[in-house]
């Protein structure tokens, strides 16, 4: 057996089922292959490990890849599996029907503040909506990812990016009603996906080890969404200590992220044009990154 390391791009959680569960039913093994999964202790870190060699594939948000690959890290996109929509959580209970209708003190909580990328995102938003916030209207909030905390305690109005199956899914089991403004509903390129990513030197040293880790995977994604119950079963059983705080809450974000997956694996690359020149415009690179140097689609 050879063994791959996947590098996970948050803490785990049941965005990971599939790989669980193509791991328990000998997918992995039947390439040949033993699955390690890392778990980062910071949110960003797995793209250079990934490039320096240290991990084998990676999850990661097309808005953290992008930056990377224009800052030089080697690294491109290689499959999409999940699909959810996130964009900016509000309280249903204020009366705004559109982030034109926030008002000019908005309190924004967002991972980062007070850097200014995330508050030039929402701004776009509310421009788009019909507003005319610029990012220095906007307080920033470090709530870090306590997004639906930063809402219910008051120390935000507002908070990004979050997302449908983990935010709002959360608000709603802690009787909190929130809502989406979604990204592509307001002028963002839609970039609330997550993508399996490799290092260059693997792309192009060892194709068929990736198209191995690849077509493991997706009979992973297929089963996950062909037999959904046992998915969560088979996740949970295999990390208990992910459902012991809120067993209820877990259930519920388990129950609705298993209908996000997407066993097809291209990736959208049209997103990702969009997305090159947006990350332009908020400061998150310096010029637009070409598609092919971020999306490899041999092996969708």
């Amino acid at each position: 057996m050879e063994t791959v390391t996947l590098g996970l791009e948050w803490f785990l959680n049941p965005d990971h089922i599939p790989f669980y569960v193509a791991d328990e039913r000998g997918y992995y093994a039947d390439e040949g292959l033993e699955l390690e999964v890392w778990e980062p202790p910071e949110h960003y870190e797995t793209l250079e490990m990934l490039a320096a060699g240290e991990l084998d594939f990676a999850i990661t948000e097309p808005i953290h890849l992008i930056p990377e690959r224009a800052a030089g890290v080697p690294v491109r996109g290689i499959a999409e599996f999940l699909d959810t929509p996130g964009g900016i959580q509000y309280p249903t209970n204020r009366g705004w029907e559109t982030p034109a209708n926030l008002p000019g003190d908005v309190r924004l909580n967002y991972p980062g503040a007070p850097e200014p990328e995330g508050r030039r995102m929402v701004a776009a938003m509310i421009q788009h909506a019909g507003g005319d916030h610029s990012a220095d209207d906007i307080e920033p909030v470090d709530r870090g990812f306590y997004h639906t905390d930063a809402l219910i305690e008051d120390d935000a109005d507002i908070a990004f990016l979050a997302f449908h199956n983990f935010e709002v899914v959360e608000s709603r089991h802690r009787e909190f009603d929130t809502a989406l403004w979604e990204l592509d509903d307001y002028g963002l390129p839609d970039f609330s996906r997550l993508i399996l990513t490799a290092s260059d030197e693997t792309l192009d040293t060892a194709p068929d080890r990736v198209e191995k880790f690849v077509r493991a995977t997706r009979r992973g994604v297929e089963t996950t969404l062909a037999e959904p119950e046992t998915a969560i079963d088979t996740f949970f059983e295999r990390n208990p200590a992910v459902r012991e705080d809120d067993p209820a809450l877990l259930d519920a974000i388990a129950s609705d992220t298993v209908e996000r997956f997407t066993a097809d694996f291209s990736q959208a690359t049209g997103m990702y044009a969009d997305l090159a020149e947006f990350a332009v415009e908020i400061g998150l690179a310096d010029e637009p990154v070409p598609v092919s140097a971020v999306a490899d689609e041999r092996f969708a």
